[in-house]
């Protein structure tokens, strides 16, 4: 599916596992450049073919997280692919992924949340247990949505996550988003998540996020 665009790329909602194709973005670039012709692709990833390509998540993870508010290191996306190992395997995964000419640009993935969940751990304030209590399906956690920082603002990461909870049958999604990342929180409060409340994750020095969830 082709779709026009004048200065930034309009996305809608493609069929079920369609790719769809982007032309005439603008590349959110240091300098301004004229409007090129630029075919974006979006492509859903089960988790073994994610498996495969998880050298590629991995330097967009790094790339994107070296720069502020975040600043992490080598540590944090060493982190990173021991869970997305994990992740990968877990019931409810999904994943899509962005690319132009084969290079991937963007990726976002989540999985299904089982009861015995850790994710309602570590909360600075307590919630009330109509929210934190999980049964089979109720909840999808997006775990992470990344854009490389050359192709920003092209509405690619409102692609991705539409694309994701477009067709989920949980009851809602939660994700977590450092308060420093305007741009995040933004996004989020724009794509109707609610800020629920606040966790540290359980390491040394990690920041603290907010909690959101967004019915479906």
């Amino acid at each position: 599916m082709i779709l026009s665009t004048r200065r930034y790329a309009r996305f809608i909602e493609a069929a079920a596992g369609e790719v769809v194709s982007i032309a005439r973005a603008r590349l959110a670039t240091e300098e301004e450049r004229p409007l090129a012709s630029i075919a974006i692709e979006l492509h859903d990833a089960d988790g073994d073919e994610a498996a495969r390509r998880l050298e590629e998540y991995s330097d967009v993870y790094g790339e994107v997280h070296a720069e502020p508010p975040y600043s992490w290191g080598s540590d944090y996306t060493d982190l990173f692919r021991r869970r997305f190992d994990t992740q990968r395997q877990q019931d409810g995964f999904a994943l899509v992924e962005a690319r132009t000419a084969g290079t991937l640009i963007g990726v976002g993935f989540g999985v299904t949340l089982a009861p015995s969940t850790s994710w309602w751990q570590n909360l600075l304030s307590p919630l009330p247990p109509d929210v934190t209590d999980e049964r089979p399906g109720r909840t999808w956690a997006l775990a992470d949505l990344m854009i490389h920082p050359r192709w920003r603002r092209l509405h690619l990461a409102e692609a991705i996550h539409d694309r994701l909870l477009g067709d989920r049958t949980e009851e809602r999604a939660t994700v977590t988003v450092l308060p420093a990342a305007t741009a995040a929180q933004a996004a989020a409060l724009k794509w109707g998540w609610e800020k629920l409340g606040q966790k540290r994750n359980p390491l040394p020095g990690a920041p603290i996020f907010d909690v959101m969830v967004k019915t479906l």
